[in-house]
């Protein structure tokens, strides 16, 4: 072996030695399934542009508790069910939270978390398990001339600032 490969395998021991060290700092972190397949689409390009959610910190096994805002019988029911234990679709729940702000009256939201038991309960009845937001019993719409789908996740089918113009548009067609 020449001086500079040695060199070479000198610095790959120790960058391999660094590695060993932080993984056992900092713990194992285990990937729900969910996430692992995100990752790995993600890593191979399927879901260009899409990034990682980090966990909602002190979160039990039951998930973020269901929100729910307004009364039943409005002229919207809009239920969500977002990945919320995962700090995912915060701008998906924002503008829903937005949006029954500016028509309080005429919105009834319920937000799931798709990993609370509440949440997984939700989407087994409602097409299976996905991130997946419904208005008056839909998640398709026309918006602007294009098709626009309030599921799987933020960018896809969707984009977060689609929400208020659906809601504005579904309250038109209702009064």
């Amino acid at each position: 072996m020449s001086s500079a490969e040695k060199k070479v395998a000198y610095a790959l021991v120790i960058v391999l030695v660094v590695m060993v060290v932080a993984y056992f700092a900092t713990g194992k972190s285990e990937v729900p399934a969910a996430d692992a397949d995100s990752l790995q689409l993600a890593s191979s390009g399927g879901m260009a542009g899409t990034e990682v959610c980090a966990p909602t910190s002190g979160v039990g096994p039951e998930g973020v508790p269901t929100q729910e805002f307004g009364k039943e019988g409005a002229t919207l029911e809009i239920v969500a069910a977002l990945p919320i234990t995962h700090g995912c679709h915060v701008e998906t729940e924002a503008e829903l939270k937005k949006a029954h702000e500016e028509h309080p009256g005429d919105i009834h939201l319920i937000i799931y978390d798709l990993f609370g038991r509440e949440g997984q309960e939700f989407v087994a009845q409602n097409g299976g398990q996905r991130a997946l937001v419904f208005i008056n019993g839909k998640s398709s719409f026309q918006l602007d001339g294009r098709n626009v789908k309030l599921e799987v996740r933020e960018g896809g089918t969707y984009v977060p600032s689609d929400i208020i113009p659906i809601v504005e548009q579904e309250l038109s067609k209702a009064g």
